[in-house]
């Protein structure tokens, strides 16, 4: 790579159902797993909020249920497997396959959940030892939406040492349940127990947590829609095991319209995919669209969103749309028929690219967006900015003809830029660092031919595994 960079995959399934009895550990029968079942109890999404920080250094972390304290073993209270507060889950960390914790200490009547993460078809062992003599635990694998013994993917039981194998149905994180056996009989028991994960069959391939949901930003332009706007990064990332999603927003509107479309597409995806969270990846107004989504503000879904990845993505605004609209100096005119043919925009569109225009102003993204719409706490966010040169002089990338006219108009006004975003106005959050490529090249197009300092499949996938190795 020739980039700065800091960059260190729906079916229906026989699932066993373990009975969520505390008085015995029988085995219920099995039943047909479904899209969209059942919701977490409010317990359950309780648990979820408690993760925060953990040994490994991800953001899911080992913070125990103080209501599972005062209703568990400590206080003597028999289970009562009726009562759906008589099992408060805990939630516990994310382990990478290889990971692995000891003397995990568990109460009669609680119930652990740790996360994994497996891509399509990989198996995924995990192993429980250690258990203290006498005492045994109950297995299960489920979908991460609904964390409960009665809708497993898989179940064991264990009185010693003992394993779980699961193939992953689909791309993604899983949860994986330990409760005591029988702790009905014994209100008091505390036990404890090691636990280990490895991928034990298909391990090549490789997944992120969270899918991965890319947003496109002004589409039209060459004819080019957002199914094939990141050319062909779906397909490649979806052979090595990650799971993708492109949402489908208007080619160019608002971000209050284009927020909102986005938040819909991100709740159906995370129904689809039976996911807690998803990584947003933007390109240009893509990011803007992003933030707004896990903003409290706008989309209100932070606690959804695990992180937002922008590219080439005018945070402070860009001066092309302000000249086009009069804000700044300059043949707006001009500037107004390029971005109609740049984008492609037929008359009836062409209010839309208005609104476009004045979202991605500085003067509407400095003034109003930045101050409204903060950055969410529990999201990590990134950012990459591109660089291009006329002819390739003084840069690593040589200059779209189809960009010339704004980016001769940005230079003067905000410096270097990739055809449409000045560099400085790209960076976010953390920054990634400079891409060699102009603000077409940054996601492949046309139709595959960028320059030749960059791989925008090879960049793409760096960033998928920068995701991996954050736990994200």
């Amino acid at each position: 790579m020739t980039w700065t960079a800091r960059l260190a995959p729906a079916c229906s399934l026989l699932a066993l159902a373990l009975a969520p009895a505390c008085a015995d550990d029988s085995v219920g029968g099995t039943r047909d797993d479904e899209i969209g079942a059942e919701a977490p109890t409010e317990e359950e999404s309780a648990g979820e909020d408690g993760e925060s920080g953990s040994e490994s250094g991800d953001n899911d972390g080992s913070t125990g249920s103080s209501e599972g304290e005062e209703r568990g073993s400590e206080t003597g209270t028999p289970c009562d497997p009726s009562d759906p507060n008589a099992l408060p889950w805990q939630a516990r960390e994310f382990l990478a396959k290889g990971e692995s914790r000891a003397d995990v200490q568990l109460g009669a009547c609680d119930y652990h959940v740790w996360w994994v993460s497996a891509a399509t078809g990989v198996e995924t062992t995990i192993t429980v030892s250690g258990v203290d003599e006498g005492a045994g635990v109950d297995l299960a694998v489920a979908y991460p939406d609904a964390p409960n013994y009665v809708e497993a993917l898989a179940t064991a039981s264990v009185l010693d040492t003992g394993e779980l194998a699961f193939e992953a149905p689909r791309s993604g994180e899983f949860a994986v349940l330990v409760r005591a056996q029988n702790p009905g009989a014994d209100p008091q028991l505390s036990l404890s127990y090691d636990i280990e994960v490895a991928c034990t069959n298909q391990c090549q391939f490789v997944t992120t947590r969270f899918p991965m949901v890319f947003v496109h930003g002004w589409t039209g332009f060459e004819n080019i829609g957002p199914l094939t706007y990141f050319y062909n990064v779906r397909e490649d990332l979806e052979a090595l095991g990650y799971p993708v999603a492109i949402a489908v927003l208007d080619p160019y509107n608002s971000v209050d319209v284009r927020g909102e479309q986005l938040v819909e597409f991100v709740t159906a995806t995370l129904g689809a995919a039976r996911a807690r969270k998803v990584n947003l990846i933007g390109h240009s107004q893509g990011g803007i669209d992003s933030r707004y989504v896990a903003a409290d503000a706008g989309g209100g879904m932070g606690a959804q969103v695990s992180s937002v990845i922008t590219i080439g993505t005018p945070h402070y605004g860009t001066p092309v749309p302000d000249i086009a609209l009069g804000l700044l100096p300059g043949a707006s005119e001009v500037v107004l028929a390029w971005l109609f043919n740049f984008l492609g925009a037929t008359m009836d569109q062409q209010s839309d690219v208005l609104a476009s225009l004045d979202t991605l102003s500085e003067a509407h993204m400095i003034d109003e967006f930045n101050p409204t719409y903060l950055d969410h706490p529990e999201v990590q966010y990134w950012s990459w900015a591109g660089e291009t040169c006329v002819a390739g002089i003084g840069c690593q990338d040589t200059l779209d003809p189809l960009l010339l006219i704004p980016y001769e108009l940005i230079l003067p006004l905000a410096g270097d830029n990739d055809g449409l975003v000045p560099t400085e106005s790209a960076k976010w959050g953390e920054y990634l660092g400079l891409m060699p490529a102009d603000h077409i090249d940054q996601i492949g197009q046309i139709a595959g031919v960028t320059g030749l300092n960059y791989d925008h499949i090879q960049f793409f996938r760096d960033n998928a595994e920068m995701l991996v190795d954050g736990a994200h």
